[in-house]
């Protein structure tokens, strides 16, 4: 079974996860189906069943009176994570599910590919970045190492050769960018991605349901949440442990109860993580380099 998923050629493995997809999501799996989703020919469809039959005998039974093949309670995936907001996400771009319109931010796609080159290649770029504190951009070198989403925005996890430190830059205020060379830059070795603690160090956060809610507040709030005797954990890098906070509204205290809904368990714990990752050098007021 190993060898026969390990010898696929990419097409066939993809059309196999589009066919354990819809088994396990839909219950159900025939010829026709991997024909009309996938542009194949009848026979390139039976190959395929034929196929995951052989990596998964277990998986599916084939229905003579349906004419199609069944999920089984012995269902084991070979291909997906059944996730159920992965598989959400995948069908955004159908009618099936939507995402809210959100304004997005314009990241230049030449000083993208500069910073991604760098990223890549654990080099240098050259940018000039345009901070909120500044009303002129600031020319300096970074090496990226890491591309960072907080649900809003993309950022960029760099060593900052002007100020000696770890810092996030938000692509979109990147205006210019070029290759940096290795004289740009001193201090060898500082830069690479094992010497950002704040990034290579998790904390856990604890959050329950706010005290001010009632009793079957508190119990919809825990189920939504998959609380466990009222918390749940969440690990986070020390680096982005605003931007978690700022986006679960979890630095404001004194909302209403059902406005506000869960609670930071461990707020002073979590406030002195911020004041460390301030003293390591990084802006723990905005979370952006500024």
């Amino acid at each position: 079974m190993a060898n026969s998923k390990r010898n696929l050629k990419w097409g066939a493995k993809k059309r196999l996860e589009f066919l354990e997809t819809q088994l396990y999501w839909s219950g159900r799996i025939n010829r026709q189906d991997l024909m009309e989703h996938l542009g194949i020919s009848k026979a390139q469809a039976s190959t395929d069943l034929a196929d995951y039959k052989m990596v998964a005998p277990e998986n599916m039974a084939y229905d003579l009176t349906e004419k199609t093949y069944q999920i089984t309670e012995s269902f084991c995936p070979q291909y997906i994570n059944t996730s159920v907001c992965g598989f959400l996400e995948k069908i955004t771009s159908s009618s099936g599910a939507e995402y809210l319109p959100l304004p997005t931010r314009e990241i230049e796609t030449g000083v993208f590919r500069i910073v991604l080159h760098a990223q890549q290649t654990l080099s240098f770029a050259k940018v000039s970045y345009q901070s909120m504190s500044t009303a002129t951009p600031r020319e300096r070198v970074i090496a990226p190492h890491t591309f960072v989403n907080d649900g809003l925005r993309w950022h960029v996890r760099a060593y900052d050769f002007l100020t000696d430190s770890f810092r996030d830059f938000l692509l979109a205020r990147i205006l210019e960018a070029q290759s940096a060379d290795i004289e740009d830059c001193c201090q060898l070795g500082v830069w690479e991605k094992m010497h950002d603690q704040p990034w290579n160090t998790f904390v856990e956060l604890k959050i329950s349901a706010h005290p001010g809610l009632s009793g079957h507040q508190k119990k919809i709030i825990e189920q939504d949440y998959g609380m466990v005797q009222g918390e749940t954990k969440l690990p986070v890098r020390r680096a982005c442990l605003l931007y978690l906070l700022r986006r679960l509204n979890l630095l404001t205290e004194g909302l209403d109860p059902a406005e506000q809904q869960i609670i930071l368990g461990n707020r002073e714990e979590a406030l002195k993580w911020l004041e460390e990752v301030t003293s390591e050098g990084s802006d723990a007021v905005s979370a952006i380099t500024r």
